[in-house]
């Protein structure tokens, strides 16, 4: 359990701010949907503590949110992400399904809208150059990692 703590955590201080974004959302998702099959199987103490993870993860794209580019858009995604807390919330405190499926949906969205931006934005490879990985050095040509 403790290296898949410290992966994570190596995960998350190395991310760039697209990739971060992109793990918070997955969790909002992650465990909203974890808190909707436990609220459609009744087993209400695990949908109490997977839909309070999810608006966590909520709150943090909330508060990660910057209006210094776009205010416009900065507004309007804080209150889609409002409405998906709201949703979580009082899906959880009714025990409403639909809420907390329309949360989901609101946040399944925005991931799917997130990845399409990331394919835009990222740079072409180089002309010339193949996209597979590295060829390995060659065994004569490896560096060595003791002193003799």
């Amino acid at each position: 359990m403790a290296g898949a703590d410290a992966y994570l955590k190596t995960q998350v201080r190395t991310a760039s701010p697209y990739r971060l974004h992109l793990m918070v959302v997955e969790g909002a998702i992650r465990y909203a949907r974890l808190g909707a099959e436990s609220l459609e199987s009744q087993d209400y103490e695990t949908a109490h503590l997977s839909l309070g993870q999810s608006r966590d993860f909520v709150t943090e794209l909330i508060g990660g949110l910057r209006d210094e580019y776009d205010s416009e858009l900065a507004k309007r995604m804080k209150q889609l992400f409002f409405f998906a807390y709201i949703n979580l919330a009082e899906g959880e405190r009714d025990r409403d399904l639909p809420k907390v499926k329309d949360a989901l949906k609101i946040l399944q969205m925005h991931h799917e809208t997130w990845l399409e931006l990331g394919a835009k934005l990222q740079p072409p490879p180089p002309k010339g150059k193949s996209q597979g990985s590295p060829t390995p050095p060659k065994e004569g040509n490896q560096p060595r990692a003791w002193s003799a």
